[in-house]
């Protein structure tokens, strides 16, 4: 059997030992055969591409070379044939030879190894001293006394403080929070506040609900951000789902209790920080809103301008209208910003062109759309309803005003939502015989009906609306004739006559009537 090495000290002598079948070298016979038919197959294509193109001379002593070449080549693989019969003999004793080396390098490395753990380790290797006192100690009480404090301070809990304690620490904690907010600078927007339980919670409507404490008295002590809550929210494409990630709000808790430190101003930072976080989430969401109206209801009613995250978001409206008014050349447009020069405030909704005041239209109806995007609700869909609906009264208010100036004798009534502009056609008119103008809420164009009758002017008076106003008092003298006439047809449809277009009389061919 053969002795085996220590574990961990053992010399591998597969690098310096040749291994068993290995010595000398050595190739299969079949691959070497394989080798000198490949050779001499090799050698014969050679040769019979290249002897047609020699003389007869030179291609016999080609053939002459090539056979004695080939001929000693295989005598001598005959006589290797011959010999490795008895090659197993040779074999053998090559792996006999490698076997003894391995042996007596196995036996050398032993030998090496324990004269050095004799000289290196076991000089080092010795028992200490026994610790009597403490095993006495142990064995009789039970019990060990002679233990450091430091591992009672460091494993053993302190006993817990008392509900009273615990009551007057954070009474007083609140006292010093009220201190520090006293003495210290609070933004107008961070005054809706409320201190209890040893912490302060500001909540900023609509934004952000914020919780910090302090650790300590000191003047210098930073304060220490515990919870924030985002209270923006997207109830029509959020499916309540909430519109920040954990993982996003406790990287936001780093960023905001990283700069509460060390800063003259902490809590105006912390506005800052979570206001400037809330107005980029709502344009964010206001973006998604207005992508998803393009692309499964007002798909090229409403377009995109421009967008820049956490600055501005900018929609344009009656597109068709802008492409057909030469008076629209700015195009209606309405943008939701960021104020460059108050960041501190709320978000901001410009109008192009402004929404000004105009007769017939109240303060209050201009603000809707202002009013809406501070709403609890933000919504992209409810803001252009609003816009729309100011918009399309104001263009109506502007018809009525210029009908009013070219037409003296017509009555004009607005009123509704939608907006709908009334024209008394004739007097006295009843409300189904009246001209009723709206607004296109998609495109902005003007459209006319009249509810009781059909007329075949009405698309080209429709037209005149939308593009030549000159045209209109004309248009609508033709409207009223016609009206009338389909009165008279009314009204005869109870008497003993009938209605005509043309006089019905009866002339010759040749009469100057015909």
């Amino acid at each position: 059997m053969a002795p085996v090495p220590l574990e961990g000290h053992q010399t591998p002598v597969g690098n310096n030992v040749p291994q068993e079948g290995a010595r000398g070298g050595s190739i299969s016979l079949g691959v070497l055969i394989d080798f000198i038919v490949q050779r001499t197959y090799h050698e014969l294509t050679v040769l019979a591409e290249l002897l047609p193109r020699k003389t007869d001379i030179e291609r016999k002593i080609e053939i002459y070379t090539f056979s004695a070449r080939t001929r000693q080549l295989f005598v001598r693989l005959l006589a290797l044939v011959k010999w490795a019969n008895s090659a197993s003999k040779v074999d053998k004793s090559a792996h006999i030879m490698a076997f003894l080396d391995k042996q007596s390098m196995l036996f050398v490395d032993t030998a090496d190894m324990l004269a050095r753990m004799s000289r290196d380790t076991l000089v080092q290797a010795r028992l200490p001293n026994f610790h009597i006192p403490a095993a006495v100690e142990v064995l009789t009480t039970g019990t060990y006394s002679r233990l450091p404090s430091c591992i009672r301070e460091r494993i053993v809990p302190p006993d817990p403080i008392t509900p009273s304690e615990r009551r007057a620490t954070l009474h007083r904690l609140n006292q010093v929070i009220q201190h520090r907010l006293v003495t210290g600078n609070l933004l107008p927007q961070m005054r809706n506040l409320k201190i209890e339980a040893g912490r302060v919670t500001f909540h900023v409507e609509h934004e952000f609900e914020v919780s910090l404490t302090l650790m300590g008295e000191g003047p210098n002590i930073p304060w220490r951000l515990l919870d924030i809550d985002i209270l923006v929210e997207d109830k029509e494409t959020g499916d309540g789902k909430a519109l920040v990630h954990p993982l996003q709000v406790q990287y936001v808790h780093q960023v905001v209790q990283a700069r509460l430190v060390d800063n003259p101003n902490p809590l105006t930072e912390v506005y800052n920080c979570l206001h400037f976080f809330c107005q980029s989430l709502q344009l964010e969401v206001l973006y998604s809103q207005t992508q998803r109206l393009c692309r499964d209801r007002l798909d090229g009613h409403i377009h995109v301008d421009e967008y820049s995250p956490g600055k501005c978001l900018s929609i344009s409206y009656w597109r068709e209208l802008t492409s057909k008014d030469p008076r629209s050349e700015l195009g209606y447009r309405l943008t939701v910003l960021v104020d460059t020069h108050d960041p501190a405030r709320p978000l901001s909704v410009v109008h192009v062109p402004t929404l000004g005041n105009k007769v017939g239209l109240g303060t209050e109806e201009n603000e809707i759309a202002d009013r809406a995007i501070r709403s609890d609700l933000l919504s992209m869909e409810r803001l252009l309803v609003h816009t729309i609906y100011v918009r399309t009264k104001s263009r109506l208010s502007d018809l009525k005003t210029e009908l009013q100036t070219m037409l003296k004798d017509v009555d004009c009534q607005l009123q509704g939502s939608p907006a709908i502009l009334s024209v008394a056609i004739l007097q006295p008119c009843l409300r189904a015989e009246s001209l009723l103008v709206t607004v296109d809420t998609h495109t902005g164009m003007l459209q006319c009906h009249v509810p009781q009758y059909d007329p075949p002017i009405m698309t080209e008076l429709q037209s005149a609306l939308n593009t030549d106003h000159t045209r209109l008092p004309t248009l609508i003298s033709e409207l009223r004739y016609w009206m009338t006439q389909r009165r008279c047809e009314m009204t005869l449809q109870h008497l003993p006559a009938t209605p005509h277009e043309k006089l019905p009389l009866l002339f010759l061919a040749d009469h100057p009537l015909s």
